[in-house]
């Protein structure tokens, strides 16, 4: 990648690519922000995904724009004996747009009972949904295994999470 330069009339480029004009209406402006959080503990004890709670709605303002989805997850493994896995996947209205199918929030318990592990799982992910109506994102979470009481845990003991939508304007 070549070096940054501020050229003629305020603008930023890198390697002779355009990034920003510096000015209203720029190259990838933030069009909106907006933030949903929930700290309801959602307990999944299936390896079928299930709806942690976790969900915010934005509406484009055209149909070329990029939506930028932050999530950050509070999550808790919890099983007896075995190892298990807390799985996580991104949904825009009904689709699925990315899993995270394994190591998300994994535990060994061995021989040892009743033994849990959390963490706060972040990710990113730039959507390109095409389109002006109202989009819906959420996660929605499963376990890898169920045996031995294996179960993924969101917003255990009331722990916040939060998903933050931007939209980038094209």
């Amino acid at each position: 990648m070549g070096a940054i330069t501020r050229g003629h009339a305020n603008l930023i480029t890198t390697a002779g690519k355009l990034l920003s004009t510096g000015v209203e209406g720029g190259v990838g402006k933030i069009g909106q922000i907006i933030q949903a959080t929930t700290d309801t503990a959602a307990n999944v004890a299936s390896t079928s995904y299930t709806d942690t709670g976790l969900t915010v709605n934005i509406t484009p303002t055209a149909t070329s724009s990029k939506i930028f989805v932050q999530v950050n997850q509070s999550i808790l493994t919890d099983i007896d004996t075995n190892l298990a896995n807390s799985r996580i996947q991104l949904r825009r209205d009904s689709t699925t747009v990315i899993t995270f199918g394994a190591n998300v929030c994994r535990i060994e318990a061995g021989s040892v009972s009743a033994v849990k592990h959390g963490n706060l799982t972040t990710f990113n992910y730039l959507d390109g949904p095409n389109t002006t109506s109202q989009v819906t994102y959420s996660t929605r979470g499963a376990v890898s295994s169920t045996s031995n009481n294996g179960t993924a845990r969101f917003q255990n003991s009331s722990v916040y999470s939060v998903i933050t939508v931007m939209e980038v304007l094209a």
